[in-house]
């Protein structure tokens, strides 16, 4: 298991399947889904990766590239909107990934393997930013990997 973060808890926990053409409101809807199961979150993935803002890149089916602002404190998702390409914010961490991959994961009987094969495969792409962010992300991919071994 290697470099989770944030965002795969946001896969993890949203287990509604997707319905709804539009990728954004489709993930806008389980929202609230994922908050309301986030003391299901690893304690120690809540300290190291709960305080977040994430700039999410879907390419959609069409080909079209959509950009989202979430904001996660505690784990929990305190906010979640659709923003301009150009819009600065300030992430501390940049996700990418296809709309397919994504309503992979979402429909998954096991979303966290399908999130980490695809991460593994290349299908969804994480990049800390900042320093703060760097070093977060390898000590959380640390901890994952040590947990893994253990079967934690």
């Amino acid at each position: 298991m290697k470099h989770i973060l944030i965002i795969s808890m946001l896969f993890l926990m949203l287990l509604m399947p997707v319905a709804s053409a539009d990728i954004v409101k489709d993930l806008e809807n389980d929202v609230d889904e994922y908050n309301a199961n986030v003391d299901s979150v690893p304690s120690y993935l809540v300290s190291l990766l709960g305080d977040e803002v994430i700039k999410l890149v879907i390419v959609t089916d069409d080909g079209d590239e959509v950009y989202v602002k979430a904001v996660t404190e505690d784990a929990s998702i305190v906010s979640f909107e659709e923003v301009d390409d150009d819009e600065d914010f300030d992430a501390t961490m940049v996700v990418g990934a296809n709309e397919f991959t994504i309503r992979s994961v979402l429909r998954s009987s096991d979303p966290l393997s399908e999130f980490i094969a695809a991460k593994d495969n290349g299908e969804i792409v994480v990049e800390p930013v900042g320093v703060t962010s760097t070093v977060k992300y390898t000590v959380a991919s640390v901890v994952m990997d040590v947990t893994s071994l253990f079967g934690f």
